[in-house]
């Protein structure tokens, strides 16, 4: 399910892109520097032994290497945004998978200020299906506390944090199905726009809540199926 579903993704967002240089690019004037660009690398290639014909190609082939980057800048920057927040978008769903069971994991959560002898009082609530197995672990240096954990049930829920008379809680899932997690949740707006899935932290003294997700290979896929997009998008046309 999730290949699927990151293919059919990844394909959308290849032909939507190749659609929108399609659309936007002046492709007269790409035609023609990519032209130009192919013979001057040849020059290079044929002049081998003349390093001055070879320093005029470079210089010409870099010339020409601007005129292509001018004519394909206006889609590139229409698209340069949304790409960039829903690769963020798609390292949080595809790029992690749901705590295995019986698996150890560990929730972190990070201060905005020095940690004190109170911060040993912290709590972590979980749902039965996770079992907390140590008390709170304070590394000062990072103003960090740490908890680790061992889903023994799949389950779709949160943890909530007891800390300094405040409750911040954050996502957790676990299991063999495939789920759209989030690693982290933040107190930071900007954060939060770029990763929305749990929502702001409440005002207090956390900065952000994470859980150690296992990582997950997708990149590679993302760029198989895109470029496959893409190319069909073209083709098409």
């Amino acid at each position: 399910m999730r290949l699927w579903s990151l293919a059919l993704v990844a394909f959308l967002c290849g032909a939507g892109t190749a659609a929108m240089f399609r659309r936007f690019a002046n492709r007269d004037a790409a035609s023609r520097a990519l032209k130009r660009l192919i013979a001057h690398l040849e020059e290079i290639r044929l002049y081998a032994d003349e390093p001055a014909l070879i320093w005029q190609a470079q210089i010409a082939a870099m010339r020409e290497s601007g005129r292509l980057l001018i004519a394909m800048i206006k889609p590139s920057l229409i698209i340069a945004v949304p790409m960039a927040w829903l690769v963020v978008q798609f390292a949080s769903g595809f790029g992690h998978a749901p705590l295995p069971l019986n698996e150890p994991a560990i929730v972190t959560v990070h201060l905005t200020r020095e940690l004190n002898a109170g911060d040993a009082g912290a709590t972590l609530t979980a749902p039965p299906e996770i079992a907390v197995e140590t008390p709170p672990v304070r590394v000062l240096a990072q103003r960090e506390i740490s908890w680790r954990v061992r889903p023994v049930g799949a389950v779709r829920g949160s943890v909530v944090v007891d800390l300094a008379g405040s409750r911040f809680a954050k996502s957790i899932a676990s299991g063999p199905d495939w789920r759209w997690v989030s690693p982290r949740r933040f107190r930071r707006i900007i954060a939060v726009a770029i990763n929305p899935w749990d929502g702001r932290l409440p005002a207090g003294d956390v900065k952000w809540i994470s859980v150690s997700y296992p990582e997950v290979p997708w990149l590679g896929w993302f760029l198989v199926f895109s470029t496959l997009g893409a190319a069909l998008e073209l083709w098409r046309r």
